[in-house]
């Protein structure tokens, strides 16, 4: 976005045929001459030289235009300084308040800032600023989309759930209803356990995307949680069927009936999952546990070690499958768990 607005705002300025070393010659003997030292700027951005365009413009932000102001700030974010980028961005927003792109560019600004920092407090001063110059924005132009996507993007990186799902709502409002906003709603309401609305807006995303599998594993996920078992069995053999190269789907249907202790239907399912992806840490561990529940302990070890190998922390139940196999009077078997359990340890 930044990048964009840059080309464009260089692009519209009129370049002289002017060479570098005229350009300079020229400012040596009228510093004043700011058009000259934006042009010069512009020059030096082109050849990536963004020191010299700082000292060229960072003395003159109480005279330059919005032009000279997003080089100046380009330069420092290109050098990985952001706490002046912040600066300069935050001068260019005091001197145009009602430009929603400076608040825009601005809070892109806050963010990296807040990405290079280490204090816990900081980086949630810079993260808040950030959001606070998003909503500026959208407050500026309410109905310009990529100022709500910004917005939407960093609440839902945070995890600020109830504020997503507040501005999800509105976005329907202000922009309709939209696939990917009720997808995020579906998943967001499935998640927080909001089940009466995970299930309406489940079922909305899904008539209005429904070849997006991700919407039917939340409304299976809302629906079990309901404690509407044979709805969300109804719905998670139909979904399966549906979509045969889903992981995601095919691994909800393994969990349901893993929960439900059908395990030779929940391993068909989780071994459908493995196909789709078989890199899988949750399908492997699936599998995995469905087939020694089942009693196929041997072909179960491949996919604990599979599973272990992609996510350590199985290891406690690969460990105690292990202990449950000597109980059992299989004790060779169960070292051999534990053995492998505990090479996947040191990995």
């Amino acid at each position: 976005m930044k990048r964009f607005l840059i080309l464009l705002l260089l692009s519209a300025q009129v370049l002289s045929a002017a060479t570098p070393e005229s350009m300079e010659a020229d400012l040596k003997a009228h510093p004043e001459h700011l058009s000259t030292r934006i042009q010069l700027a512009n020059f030096y951005t082109k050849k990536s030289n963004f020191d010299k365009v700082i000292t060229l413009l960072n003395s003159y932000t109480d005279q330059l235009t919005s032009q000279g102001f997003l080089a100046l700030a380009n330069a420092y974010s290109n050098k990985k300084d952001y706490l002046n980028e912040v600066r300069v961005l935050n001068v260019l927003a005091i001197k145009e308040p009602e430009d929603f792109h400076w608040h825009i560019l601005l809070g892109q600004a806050y963010l990296k800032q807040s990405g290079t920092t280490q204090d816990p407090e900081k980086k949630k001063e810079l993260s808040y600023s950030a959001v606070q110059n998003f909503r500026k924005a959208l407050q500026l132009s309410p109905k310009y989309k990529p100022a709500y996507d910004i917005l939407l993007n960093t609440l839902m990186q945070q995890k600020a759930h109830n504020e997503s799902r507040e501005l999800l709502m509105e976005g329907i409002t202000k922009f309709g209803e939209r696939p990917e906003l009720y997808r995020e709603l579906c998943r967001l309401d499935a998640m927080d356990g909001f089940l009466d609305s995970a299930v309406k807006n489940c079922r909305a995303a899904i008539k209005l995307a429904p070849t997006y599998p991700d919407n039917h594993v939340f409304l299976i996920q809302a629906l079990f949680d309901q404690k509407e078992e044979q709805m969300a069995e109804n719905d998670a053999v139909a979904a399966a069927r549906r979509f045969p190269n889903s992981e995601f789907v095919q691994w909800a249907a393994g969990t349901l009936f893993f929960k439900k202790k059908n395990y030779p239907v929940s391993a068909r399912y989780f071994s459908a999952a493995v196909k789709a992806d078989p890199k899988s840490s949750r399908a492997q561990f699936g599998l995995a546990q469905s087939q020694f529940e089942s009693g196929e302990e041997l072909a179960s070890l491949e996919h604990f070690v599979k599973a272990c190998e992609g996510d350590v922390t199985t290891i406690d139940t690969f460990l105690a499958a292990g202990g449950k196999l000597k109980q059992r009077d299989k004790y060779k078997l169960g070292e051999e768990f534990v053995s492998k359990a505990n090479t996947c340890k040191k990995n």
